[in-house]
C-alpha cells in the first residue's frame, strides 16, 4: 500500500453558524445548552472552527485563570490564624501530603502554616503554601 492510501481522508465540516438556543428552553444571556455545546465541540472536532482556535485557546485560559484566581481568593480567605489544616494531594513535595498544622498567617496568596511535626527539608516546621492545597480540620 502506497504512503498516498494510508493517509486519513479529510472529513467533510460543517460551515460554522450562529449557535441557536435549543427548543422550548429558556436560557440566561450569554448561556448556551446541551445541544449547543455538543454542536460547538463538534465543529472544532471536524476542524470547521480552525482558524478560530487560537483565539478559542486564549479565551479559555484567561477564564480558567480567573476562575481558579476566584477560587484561591474564596479559600484564603476561610483561613484564620489559629486554624488547624490538613495539608491535601495538591501540595508538593509529595511527602507532606497529609500532614497537619496550624495556620500562623498570611504571605501574599499563600497561607503560612506552621507543622505538628517538621518534615523533610522544612526544619522549622514553617510553610507557605497555597490556600487550595489545604482543607480544614473541624473540631469534633
Amino acid at each position: 500500500m502506497s504512503k498516498k492510501n494510508r493517509r486519513p481522508q479529510p472529513r467533510p465540516t460543517r460551515p460554522a453558524g450562529p449557535l441557536e438556543p435549543a427548543p422550548g428552553r429558556a436560557t440566561e444571556p450569554g448561556a448556551i445548552g446541551p445541544g449547543q455545546i455538543e454542536t460547538l465541540i463538534g465543529l472544532i472536532a471536524t476542524g470547521a472552527l480552525d482558524a478560530h482556535l487560537p483565539q478559542l485557546t486564549v479565551a479559555i485560559r484567561q477564564r480558567q485563570h480567573h476562575l481558579t484566581a476566584g477560587h484561591t481568593i474564596q479559600a484564603l480567605a476561610a483561613f484564620t490564624p489559629g486554624d488547624r489544616v490538613r495539608l491535601n494531594h495538591q501540595i508538593r513535595p509529595l511527602y507532606l501530603h497529609g500532614a497537619t498544622g496550624t495556620v500562623t498567617g498570611w504571605a501574599g496568596q499563600s497561607v503560612v502554616v506552621q507543622l505538628d511535626v517538621p518534615t523533610g527539608r522544612f526544619t522549622t516546621g514553617e510553610i507557605r503554601c497555597p490556600s487550595l492545597g489545604l482543607e480544614p480540620i473541624r473540631p469534633e
